[in-house]
């Protein structure tokens, strides 16, 4: 079984993402670099929004995009094609199944708790209180599992940090 690769792109110079071989070697991160005059911001928003350890993690994937726009503003939008070939390309690159896997299910959690915190509490035949009853019983299940697979994809990352398919050292590692 081939041994997944978690993929560093782009480095971190003084807490700015700068310019390396990755930027200018991956044809959709090259369009990015060429068709913007300062690339710097979208290429911060790309990192941000796919780097595992982004400090952008925690934040509700439905989120994420604006305030990383809001903090990294420059001349690019999400409507350019630039972008969304690259995004494309990083999400490919990135997103491992089980990086998928706890995405889909923190995206799951983040709505469940959306939902106990909005939710009417209603009685009677039609009412909910219910199920409002059994989420609340299960809530620990719930988070002790999730927190399980939490560490599955850590444990992934831990694994394959800095190496390549197979568990070879990158070049910059040996």
């Amino acid at each position: 079984m081939a041994q997944e690769m978690i993929v560093k792109i782009f480095d971190i110079v003084g807490g700015q993402v700068v310019i390396n071989h990755n930027c200018l070697s991956i044809p959709e991160l090259k369009a990015i670099h060429d068709s913007y005059e300062d690339p710097i911001p979208a290429f911060n928003f790309l990192h941000y929004k796919y780097d595992i350890e982004s400090p952008y993690a925690n934040i509700p994937e439905e989120d994420k995009d604006e305030i990383l726009l809001n903090d990294f503003l420059g001349e690019y939008t999400l409507e350019d094609e630039v972008m969304i070939a690259a995004m494309n390309k990083l999400e490919e690159l990135y997103v491992t199944p089980t990086y998928r896997y706890y995405l889909d299910n923190k995206n799951l959690l983040e709505k469940l708790s959306k939902f106990a915190r909005t939710a009417s509490v209603t009685t009677g035949r039609d009412g909910n209180i219910t199920a409002l009853q059994s989420q609340v019983k299960s809530v620990g299940k719930t988070i002790l599992e999730f927190k399980q697979l939490e560490k599955v994809v850590l444990a992934e990352l831990e694994e394959t940090k800095g190496r390549a398919r197979g568990g070879k050292k990158l070049a910059y590692d040996q």
